[in-house]
């Protein structure tokens, strides 16, 4: 089978399991996003898609609230049953979803943050500027779509660096989505000090969400059990699993839609490349957070070009603007995040599109 193609075998085995296939099973792209890639974008754009369904962030509540949250400090929600949501829970959620997509013969478009779903032991060794904190347990998942000969469920193996099972995560086509952390890491900090306050920028769960280590972990894991010769393939080439930069979807925005549809089999018509603004009556309804971090998606009516250049961002000119804007403190902080963030974007940049 390759790359973009329907599955269309009677059969398809998973690390030993079985799973039965009498009808083709669309393509599931997994959206593996990361804070201020332009990421909204890419949702947007795809968001109206005949051939898709979209779904996102499925794990928001497990992740923030409920009562398996690995995070340094648990956030509350006024949302009904958000303290109780497990990450089971919400994988059923998500298969249940796709069955009765794909039962329409559609694509499925899944929208979510890689430090929504990561394993707690990767998150703690993932970042080099982390206190050492132990991780916790990570959560049991089971595959109940997936069944031993004699019909019991399995709990299926796990080696990839979510805590999601195997046998699901073979299933997904990701599309992995970076930006420069001179850029992402200076606006997540905006975005935080405008919706919530000054974060805590010298947490392990802050930094996690700045660092690139994570996505690169999903990168690896993917070429080496999925697609065991996407590191033989150069930039700029079209194969799963995909990487896209923020910055290159914003400035040659043409070029990177045209490649995830010839990639993915999509009809590139059935792209949205213009919108309406989303009303100021609408938005003074939405909490602050959505407002901050929707901000450009909702005052837009279609694609913004950055203006940067990849070979003008350097991250000693940005500091000395952060120092201006921000305060020294804030400015080193971002400056030392920003410059271990490089490690792994740098890395990733080598397979991008």
């Amino acid at each position: 089978m390759t790359d973009g193609e329907l599955m269309l075998d009677d059969e398809v085995v998973l690390n030993g399991s079985h799973r039965s296939t009498e009808r083709a099973i669309p393509l599931r792209i997994w959206h593996c996003t990361h804070p201020r890639t332009a990421s909204n974008l890419l949702a947007k754009q795809f968001e109206n898609h005949p051939q898709l369904a979209l779904k996102g962030y499925t794990f928001f509540d497990a992740h923030l609230f409920g009562p398996e949250s690995a995070r340094e400090w648990k956030a509350t929600s006024d949302k009904p049953g958000a303290d109780k949501a497990t990450y089971q829970n919400s994988f059923n959620e998500l298969q249940q979803f796709l069955e009765r997509i794909e039962q329409e013969g559609k694509s499925v478009f899944i929208k979510e943050h890689i430090s929504f779903i990561l394993d707690p032991a990767r998150k703690a060794a993932s970042s080099p500027l982390s206190n050492g904190r132990l991780p916790q347990p990570c959560p049991r998942v089971v595959d109940e779509t997936v069944q031993s000969i004699d019909g019991q469920t399995l709990v299926t193996e796990r080696t990839n660096p979510s805590v999601l099972p195997d046998s699901f995560m073979r299933t997904l086509s990701p599309i992995i989505q970076i930006r420069h952390p001179v850029l992402s890491v200076s606006s997540r900090y905006r975005a935080s000090c405008k919706s919530r306050g000054p974060p805590d920028i010298f947490a392990v769960e802050y930094l996690l969400q700045d660092l690139y280590a994570a996505p690169r972990m999903v990168f690896d894991w993917y070429s080496e059990h999925v697609y065991p010769n996407r590191k033989l393939i150069a930039r700029g080439a079209q194969s799963w699993p995909l990487v896209l930069d923020g910055e290159d979807l914003v400035n040659d925005n043409e070029r990177v839609i045209s490649a995830i549809c010839t990639l993915a089999n999509l009809d590139i018509q059935g792209v949205t490349n213009e919108w309406q603004p989303v009303s100021e009556d609408l938005k003074s309804k939405q909490p602050v957070n959505v407002q901050t971090y929707l901000s450009t998606i909702q005052n837009s009516s279609g694609v913004i070009k950055s203006g940067y250049k990849e070979g003008n961002l350097s991250i000693d000119k940005e500091a000395e603007k952060w120092t201006g804007e921000f305060g020294s403190e804030v400015a080193n902080r971002l400056k030392e995040i920003a410059e271990a963030a490089m490690v792994d974007y740098t890395y990733l940049t080598q397979y991008r599109i």
